[in-house]
């Protein structure tokens, strides 16, 4: 437990830091930050969970999402300027970027797995080519709510939906849960713990939106922080089941007490991509 907790305020430190010099210093700090965090997920996934070795396959699959976590921030900012600053001109040359890099990506992947062929099944084939595309999508909108808007309100209904949602089903949990929620990929999720975990999320939706002066939005806030919250847990519950079915405990080893990139964000990277969505089109 103290290796835990020291590691977490550790790296709770680490991400303060990375989003005050991202926020008042240079954007580009922040997009670095939450690329390098992909680039050690993905690594973990491929090699942790997929259980492709090869040292290059880690790697190339983790530069490759570095370079679509900077695309597809540069793709979610000029979405913004179009949709909420009624910006008039939509710059395609990211799209075009994302299209060429991922074409190259696939190309030598799949050279490579033709030289190791008898190394891998389609599962590995099926990681190894589309999970980094996903996972850098989703970590980049991270980013995106955050420099999007210049402020962490949106970061902070991310973390209620995710974070304060599990912190709340674990405690209900353990105090009066008692119908299992899938006994068979977590057992230890209760229906009363989920249903805990909601309430506590949508109190603390209040609390943000009225303390940033958004009264008019805290009704449709209220009201998506239901199916977001279910979202999170089905985020959670899927990373969960992909251990299991690998036979691993944690993605990786990074962060002691903790397990690894993967194990501490899953809900938020299910979350965080529905949620600018609906930043774009002003429902919260």
């Amino acid at each position: 437990m103290k290796t835990r907790i020291i590691s977490g305020v550790v790296m709770g430190a680490i991400v303060a830091l990375a989003l005050a010099l991202g926020l008042y210093v240079e954007n580009l700090i922040l997009t670095c930050f939450v690329a390098i965090v992909a680039a050690l997920g993905v690594f973990e996934l491929v090699g942790n969970a997929a259980k492709i070795n090869n040292i290059i396959f880690r790697v190339l699959s983790a530069v490759y999402t570095v370079g679509m976590v900077f695309i597809f921030c540069t793709v979610n900012e000029n979405l913004y300027r179009l949709n909420v600053t009624n910006y008039e001109y939509l710059d395609i040359s990211a799209f075009i970027w994302a299209i060429m890099i991922t074409v190259i990506y696939v190309i030598v992947t799949a050279i490579l797995i033709l030289v190791k062929h008898e190394e891998f099944d389609l599962a590995k084939i099926s990681v190894i080519c589309a999970m980094p595309f996903l996972y850098a999508f989703a970590f980049s909108s991270i980013a995106s709510i955050i420099i999007a808007t210049g402020k962490i309100y949106y970061l902070l209904l991310v973390l209620n939906f995710a974070c304060v949602c599990d912190m709340g089903a674990y405690f209900v949990g353990i105090s009066i849960g008692k119908t299992k929620l899938c006994p068979q990929i977590s057992p230890k999720k209760t229906v009363e713990g989920a249903l805990g975990g909601i309430v506590s999320s949508m109190i603390i939706t209040v609390v943000i939106t009225l303390c940033y002066g958004y009264f008019d939005k805290v009704l449709p806030t209220l009201l998506i922080t239901i199916p977001l919250c279910v979202v999170g847990m089905t985020g959670d519950l899927f990373a969960s089941i992909i251990k299991r079915k690998v036979g691993i405990k944690d993605y990786g080893d990074l962060i002691p007490g903790h397990g690894g990139i993967l194990d501490r964000v899953d809900s938020i990277l299910f979350i965080c991509p529905l949620v600018y969505c609906l930043m774009l089109v002003g429902v919260i």
